[in-house]
C-alpha cells in the first residue's frame, strides 16, 4: 500500500504552435482544411486553459505523453517550455517525453498569409535542453542512446518514459534494450509497480492502424515488462480514446487539441490505477465545444466526400448514401472520444454499410465495432 493516494494528470498530442510564426492567414486556414480535426485556431487558448487547470487542481505528478508541438517547431517548444515551467514553479513535477512531430521534423513550418515557410527546428539534445526542468534532471535512470529515463515517484511507484522519438522514429534501439532490461531488473527487486510511458503504442489497438503507429518492437518490449512487474502502459499518438486490457493492459488518451479535447486523470494508492477522462472547458472562446466538435465533423465529411467520388456505390441512392454518411460519422467522433455509440436510429445505415463491397472505410467500422459500444474512458486497474 502507497503511503499516499497519488494524483496524476495526463496529457498527449498538444501540438502547440506558436502565434509568432502564424498570422492566421490563407496559408494557414489551407493547412487545417486538409488537417485532421485539431482544433489550431485556438491552440493556445486550449493550452493556456490546460496549464491553468494544472496548476489550479494541484496533481502530484503531470505526465505529457509526447507531440507538444504542432511540427516541431523551436519557438514552439520555447514558449510551451515558458508556459511549464510556471507549473513546476508552483511546485508541481512534469515528466515528458517527445513525439514524432516534436524532432528535427520534415514539414516544420511557419504561416504568413497566402505563404508557408521553413522555420528552424530542434534535435533530440535541444529538446531535452528546452525541457530540462521536465524529468531531464530529476531521474534515478537515464538511458543516453534513447534518451528514456526512470524517475521513483511514489515510495513503491516508479515512472518509465519510454522514447522511441529522439534517434529512431518508432523504435527502439538494441543498445537501449540493455539498459532497459537491466534497469527494471534492479528495481523489481524492491517489488514496486512501474508505470510506463511512450508515446506510439505498445499494443495493437486496431488492426488497421499498426505500421506507423504501434511500436516497431512493441512485442519484445511487453516481453520485458512482463517480466519486471510494468503494470500499466501509458500512449497518445493515434489521437483515439481507447483501452486495450492486455497482460500489460494500455490506455490510449486521445489528443488534448481534437474533440472532445480530452485529458486524463489517475489515481494510484499502491492497490490500483483508476483511470478516467474529462473535457477541457475553454471558457475564453465562446462555445468552444461545439466549434472543436464540429471541426472533427468537417473532418470526418471530408474522407466520407472523397470516399463516395472514388469508390463504387452505383447502387446506392441519394437516401442511402445520407443514411451511411450518418452512421459514419456517429461511429467515428464516438470511436474518437472513446464514448459508448447507441445504434437506435441507424439500423439502416449500418445495414448497408454491411451489404458494400470491401473498402477502407467499410473495413475500419468493422476495426472499430467492439471498441465503440464499450467505454473507453474509464478504467480500473488492481494490482
Amino acid at each position: 500500500m502507497s503511503e499516499k493516494t497519488l494524483n496524476i494528470m495526463v496529457a498527449t498530442d498538444i501540438h502547440y504552435l506558436s502565434k509568432s510564426i502564424n498570422d492566421g492567414g490563407e496559408a494557414f486556414a489551407n493547412m487545417i482544411a486538409k488537417g485532421d480535426g485539431k482544433v489550431m485556431k485556438y491552440i493556445e487558448e486550449i493550452v493556456d486553459t490546460f496549464c491553468a487547470e494544472v496548476k489550479k487542481r494541484k496533481p502530484d505528478v503531470l505526465l505529457l505523453l509526447g507531440d507538444l508541438t504542432f511540427n516541431g517547431e523551436r519557438i514552439s517548444h520555447l514558449e510551451l517550455a515558458k508556459k511549464l515551467e510556471k507549473i513546476v514553479e508552483a511546485g508541481i513535477p512534469v515528466y515528458l517525453i517527445p513525439g514524432n512531430h516534436d524532432i528535427n521534423y520534415e514539414n516544420c513550418f511557419g504561416f504568413k498569409g497566402d505563404e508557408r515557410y521553413r522555420v528552424e527546428s530542434v534535435d533530440a539534445n535541444d529538446f531535452r535542453e528546452i525541457y530540462s526542468f521536465c524529468g531531464y534532471k530529476n531521474y534515478d535512470y537515464y538511458d543516453e542512446i534513447s534518451g528514456s529515463y526512470i524517475s521513483k515517484i511514489a515510495d513503491d511507484l516508479y515512472l518509465l518514459m519510454l522514447d522511441t522519438n529522439s534517434y529512431s522514429s518508432n523504435y527502439f534501439k538494441e543498445e537501449s534494450f540493455i539498459w532497459l532490461e537491466n534497469v527494471l531488473k534492479e528495481i523489481s527487486k524492491n517489488n514496486a509497480n512501474i508505470l510506463a510511458v511512450s508515446h506510439q503504442n505498445l499494443l495493437e489497438q486496431n488492426f488497421m492502424f499498426t505500421e506507423g503507429f504501434k511500436i516497431k518492437n512493441a512485442e519484445r518490449i511487453e516481453e520485458i515488462y512482463e517480466k519486471y512487474n510494468v503494470k500499466l502502459n501509458l500512449s497518445g499518438h493515434m489521437h483515439i480514446q481507447h483501452i486495450k486490457n492486455n497482460i500489460i493492459p494500455e490506455i490510449v488518451t486521445s489528443s488534448l487539441a481534437v474533440s472532445p479535447n480530452h485529458f486524463a486523470s489517475i489515481v494510484y494508492d499502491g492497490e490500483s490505477f483508476v483511470y478516467s477522462t474529462e473535457c477541457l472547458n475553454v471558457e475564453s472562446i465562446e462555445n468552444f465545444a461545439a466549434i472543436s466538435r464540429d471541426e472533427f465533423k468537417i473532418m470526418g465529411s471530408r474522407q466520407l466526400s472523397k470516399l463516395f467520388k472514388t469508390a463504387p456505390y452505383e447502387n446506392e441512392d441519394e437516401a442511402d448514401i445520407e443514411k451511411m454518411s450518418k452512421v459514419f460519422l456517429k461511429m467515428n467522433e464516438c470511436y474518437f472520444s472513446g464514448e459508448i455509440f447507441d445504434p437506435y436510429g441507424f439500423e439502416e445505415g449500418m445495414k448497408i454499410w454491411e451489404e458494400q463491397h470491401e473498402s477502407f472505410t467499410s473495413l475500419y467500422i468493422k476495426s472499430i465495432l467492439d471498441s465503440v459500444f464499450t467505454d473507453q474512458n474509464r478504467f480500473i486497474l488492481k494490482l
